[in-house]
């Protein structure tokens, strides 16, 4: 790809597309939600849709960056990058529907930043409007994303992340976060993966 650069990392202001970091978090989400879902007592069908959104929910990331190159070669405004970084689920589910997968993947993919309480994104769903698998996943990228190293902050330690958490609790199905919360209690952040250099030779 021609807009990676030698550091593996998509240049950017509020977007930094980092493929090893990406693919992480993937992994990462990816392990809770599945763990969150058996917990759940979920299908066996339902708990490997949820795991696979889980690893693939960002992927529109990839398109994200290349729409945002250029629109910075023409004077883009760092203020206006926030719709963009907005867009990123629409261009995974696009991404994912044109590769055949199911719609019950797609729907997982496309609604995991939307909140129990209305206030999420791309459609603005409230409650039960919201695919189940996505509301699994919202809780999961969330915790995943605090407890991870960013460019702009250290993570957070488990229990600040899920006081942090508790606190936005109106965001979340509870149902979904009380199981999600014995699941942290057991495990921690021991889920959080950490790719190896021999994990990424094929990039």
């Amino acid at each position: 790809m021609d807009i990676l650069n030698k550091s593996g990392t998509f240049t950017g202001r509020i977007v930094d597309y980092n493929i090893r970091e990406e693919l992480e978090h993937g992994i990462y989400v990816s392990k809770l939600a599945r763990a969150t879902a058996h917990d759940m007592h979920l299908s066996p069908a339902m708990v490997y849709n949820i795991a696979l959104a889980g690893l693939l929910h960002d992927i529109g990331k990839l398109k994200l960056e290349e729409e945002m190159k250029a629109e910075r070669e023409s004077g883009f405004l760092v203020t206006e990058e926030i719709k963009y970084v907005r867009s990123h689920a629409r261009h995974s589910f696009k991404i994912l529907e044109e590769r055949g997968y199911p719609l019950e993947i797609l729907e997982i993919v496309r609604y995991h930043h939307e909140n129990y309480d209305g206030t999420g994104y791309p459609s603005h769903l409230r409650g039960e409007e919201i695919p189940l698998g996505a509301r699994v996943v919202r809780v999961c990228d969330v915790f995943a994303a605090l407890t991870t190293d960013r460019p702009y902050r250290q993570r957070f330690t488990v229990e600040d992340a899920m006081q942090m958490m508790i606190d936005e609790c109106m965001h979340y199905d509870m149902q979904v976060f009380l199981h999600f919360q014995r699941l942290i209690h057991r495990v921690g952040s021991s889920y959080q993966y950490h790719l190896s250099e021999g994990d990424l030779t094929w990039l």
